[in-house]
């Protein structure tokens, strides 16, 4: 900041400059119509603040003083967060008042502008919300803002996010006092009017005594319509043409500088900056409802576009999907015949093994004489057939019959269940088992009549057993 401020030529402030004995100047913020902002700092708190001084030439006029002083008022009554928050008030040594406000960080409506050019639809409402809700406070208060304008509308960078608060109840009316006694503000500073022209309603211009909460909708309406198109509504070389236009011609539409824009928000914009206040919102609250149901219904809507995006994105990744389900459950179904198949062949071969190998099995037997497997067992040799077998004694004659009847003679207990076969004794497969010995101590002695020697019964050998004695004595 240079070391000459714009300052009243009575007053010498510089950086490093003491006010009221508390407040270090620092900086320059910036210059209104009524006067300049500087910064500062609290010096007992060591908290920045802002401190607005009215300009030298206007401090000599009564009226401007009192606005300053009911500016100062009316803010400190608020406490909505959408308004510049007022911490002081009090005199120069000079006699011009000053303001201590709260140092905001950010910037206002207008600087955006300038460097965006326009807004979005969606920003814009929002910045409206806002400024709704600072003046809903204000207007039940019963103090009518009058100079809304980008440039008293500053987007603020706190804790909480960036806030819109308003600036600069300078020139408000109080709706309960005569402070401006129901006339035009007509302040100039080298033939310029105190206000904004192009934000400003009619009945404002016309300086009617009726003047409410409605001039401010409408500047809301201008406003509103700035930011979407980065055009006032009503624009024209001179003050004068610019108040003949707010007074006779008609608004312009959304739709002139942008044929995309919403339906739904050019009609609040037309509704705002209707000539009779009747036909405007009543209310900033009643705006405030139109630009919500607007917004919801945007949201609404883009919500829809959204998901049928998404659904046309969809159709081909669920095509692809689903083909790909497809291929996978074919390429399953393959797979499971190619097993099946395989295991089918090994099956069968496992089935065609064990038949050849039974097979080769049962023509080695056949070959070596072997008896096939499940061949019945020998006959059990009884007494009765070994004697009918048996040739006759030599003494048989003389003795006369044997006393042992073969009718009368049980079969022997031991039975032998060998192979009957020959060759099956030299076989190395077909080993010759040993038979058990018999044991015949537990039988019943048979009944002799004749217990002479001659009558021991010779038992021819086995068939098949050459070699072996099977002579048992009874």
């Amino acid at each position: 900041m240079s070391a000459s401020l714009p300052m009243p030529d009575n007053v010498a402030l510089a950086p490093g400059a003491i006010i009221g004995g508390k407040y270090r100047i620092d900086g320059f913020l910036g210059a209104g119509g009524m006067g300049v902002v500087l910064s500062a700092t609290h010096l007992e708190l060591g908290a920045p603040v802002a401190i607005k001084i009215v300009r030298d030439d206007l401090a000599q006029h009564e009226e401007v003083v009192s606005r300053l002083l009911f500016e100062a008022r009316a803010a400190a009554r608020m406490r909505s967060s959408h308004i510049v928050r007022v911490l002081d008030v009090a005199r120069l040594d000079s006699g011009a008042p000053y303001i201590v406000m709260e140092q905001l960080e950010g910037l206002d409506l207008a600087a955006v502008l300038a460097e965006a050019g326009t807004l979005t639809a969606t920003d814009a409402v929002n910045y409206l919300l806002q400024a709704c809700e600072g003046l809903n406070e204000a207007h039940a208060l019963g103090v009518v803002h009058r100079d809304l304008k980008p440039e008293n509308l500053f987007l603020a960078n706190t804790p909480e996010g960036v806030v819109l608060k308003i600036l600069d109840f300078g020139i408000s009316k109080d709706l309960g006092t005569s402070i401006s006694s129901g006339a035009r503000s007509t302040l100039t500073k080298k033939g310029a009017a105190i206000g904004s022209p192009f934000y400003m309603s009619p009945e404002q211009m016309a300086a009617s005594p009726t003047l409410d909460a409605r001039a401010d909708v409408w500047s809301l309406g201008a406003i509103l319509f700035e930011l979407l198109t980065g055009h006032c509504p009503f624009e024209a070389d001179s003050t004068a043409l610019v108040c003949s236009k707010v007074l006779v011609d008609q608004a312009p539409s959304l739709r002139d500088f942008d044929s995309n824009a919403p339906a739904g928000l050019d009609a609040i914009i037309q509704r705002c900056l209707q000539k009779e206040p009747e036909e405007r919102f009543q209310s900033a609250s009643e705006l405030a409802s139109a630009l919500r149901e607007f917004d919801a219904a945007q949201r609404g809507a883009a919500a829809a576009e959204l998901a049928t995006l998404e659904q046309e994105v969809q159709k081909p990744r669920r095509f692809a999907s689903a083909l790909a389900l497809l291929t996978v459950s074919a390429l399953l179904a393959v797979a499971g015949v190619v097993f099946w198949r395989m295991q089918g062949q090994s099956e069968w071969a496992r089935w065609f093994g064990t038949s050849a190998a039974a097979a080769e099995t049962e023509t080695a037997a056949r070959r070596h004489k072997a008896p096939p497997e499940g061949a019945p067992e020998a006959v059990p040799v009884s007494v009765a057939a070994a004697s009918a077998a048996a040739p006759p004694p030599p003494d048989a004659a003389v003795h006369g019959p044997s006393a042992l009847s073969t009718a009368a003679k049980p079969p022997l207990r031991y039975q032998p269940s060998w192979p009957s076969h020959p060759e099956s004794a030299a076989h190395p497969l077909y080993p010759v088992p040993s038979p058990p010995p018999l044991d015949l101590g537990s039988a019943p002695p048979l009944p002799f009549r004749d217990p002479a020697p001659s009558s021991t019964v010779r038992i021819p050998p086995a068939p098949g057993r050459d070699g072996v004695d099977a002579r048992y004595d009874l």
